[in-house]
């Protein structure tokens, strides 16, 4: 049975999930989880005038190093917005499309919103694999992607969707959407391909003309999406923009880290197996290679990481720091036992390293012992579920729990 549904992910999962990572079948241990295996933040004369005081120059090492290039911060403008069900979800929600013009291109944002709930609201932000449409089931009447290179994976019932769902989760492509509204969240979608798409094709033209000439890679584009997402709800009295978190899965938890480390409006990240590239170290002897993931993925990173391919031990910053440019803002690690590809020991490994930094706001960043003591309360938790690399209803209810925790709110 493992030996064909591999069979079939060969064949199907390029046009449907392209730039999701692989799945390895080990259980991860939940031994040696301790201090980080790469030199910690030097505590020394660290103050949080002095780490402060250095954010930027952290910041373009990132960019140099990894990622290329943060495309800028011209704020995103919303030009129009449309009604498309006032009472969707047997009237649980108020679901909105809006027209957005980001600068280089343009992109649909759609929201939900909960029916009743207080104003201001508390959002997720979230980026799919699968495009807006998809994430609805195709059960609404919203907008193409913008961009025609952007892929989507068709509408629930198929096929496709039948596969995708046994293999990487029940909500690998649609959330809980009832689950979330009951909460009390909104939720603002934004299909990452009208920015870049997630193809060999269609990247290379999308960058250069986010980019202008500039280097830079798909991850960090992506990441920028997010900021621009936040442009667009503080402009909308509706939300609150004290209560704005971003989730991610696979290659979108890259970018929401990376958003989270380059924008500080953002108040909390969802970072669901994320992996090489997010928040596991480079120098990291588990899971995904730096070579591995370029030379799959050679649009995601800028040309210098690429050169770190088996020399990872050679890379002048980690994650750990990524994490810390976050400080003091809360974080969730999600993983699961069967996903040793994206190495969660390395993860948390990565979270200890940035407790320095937490400490000096005040908090004691991740405070858990083992991988499997998830404390949804603690500013930097690690959650790990059964199963392999997706997005499973036990996910979403350590999300909902992380952000109840966090933005002090109940049913």
């Amino acid at each position: 049975m493992i030996r064909a549904s591999l069979f079939l992910i060969g064949i199907t999962l390029p046009m449907m999930l392209v730039g999701c990572v692989s799945m390895v079948l080990p259980r991860v241990s939940t031994e040696n989880s301790g201090p980080p295996a790469v030199p910690a933040i030097a505590t020394d004369g660290l103050t949080r005038a002095s780490w402060e005081g250095g954010r930027a120059d952290l910041l373009a090492r990132f960019e140099a190093e990894i990622y290329g290039a943060w495309p800028g911060d011209a704020p995103a403008r919303v030009t129009a917005r449309r009604i498309i069900d006032p009472s969707a979800f047997e009237g649980r929600g108020r679901l909105e499309e809006w027209d957005v013009d980001l600068g280089p291109m343009d992109t649909h944002l759609v929201v939900l919103m909960p029916a009743g709930a207080t104003e201001p609201l508390p959002v997720i932000v979230m980026q799919t694999f699968c495009g807006t449409r998809t994430a609805f089931g195709g059960a609404f009447d919203l907008s193409p992607p913008v961009n025609p290179s952007a892929r989507e994976c068709g509408t629930s019932g198929g096929w496709q969707s039948a596969l995708m769902t046994s293999i990487f989760g029940r909500h690998i492509a649609e959330p809980p959407m009832e689950q979330i509204l009951d909460r009390g969240y909104a939720l603002a979608f934004l299909h990452p391909g009208d920015i870049v798409p997630d193809n060999p094709t269609g990247a290379p033209p999308a960058l250069d003309l986010l980019m202008d000439g500039r280097e830079s890679g798909a991850i960090i584009a992506w990441a920028w999406g997010y900021a621009r997402v936040i442009d667009a709800l503080e402009s909308d009295p509706r939300f609150d923009d004290q209560r704005m978190a971003v989730w991610g899965h696979s290659r979108n938890a890259k970018s929401a880290l990376v958003a989270a480390a380059f924008d500080p409006r953002i108040d909390l990240v969802l970072s669901h197996q994320a992996g090489t590239g997010g928040t596991t170290l480079t120098r990291s002897d588990v899971g995904e290679s730096v070579a591995q993931i370029t030379e799959t993925y050679p649009y995601w990173f800028n040309g210098t990481y690429a050169g770190y391919g088996d020399t990872e031990a050679a890379i002048p910053i980690d994650q750990h720091q990524l994490i810390a440019l976050m400080a003091p803002r809360p974080l969730l690690i999600g993983g699961g036992w069967r996903d040793a590809w994206s190495d969660p020991q390395g993860s948390y490994r990565a979270g200890v390293g940035a407790n320095p930094v937490y400490a000096l706001y005040g908090s004691d960043g991740l405070r858990q012992e083992r991988l499997d003591a998830f404390d949804p309360t603690a500013d930097i938790a690690v959650f790990m579920r059964r199963g392999l690399h997706g997005v499973q209803p036990s996910d979403w209810d350590a999300f909902l729990a992380f952000l109840d925790a966090h933005f002090s709110h109940s049913q």
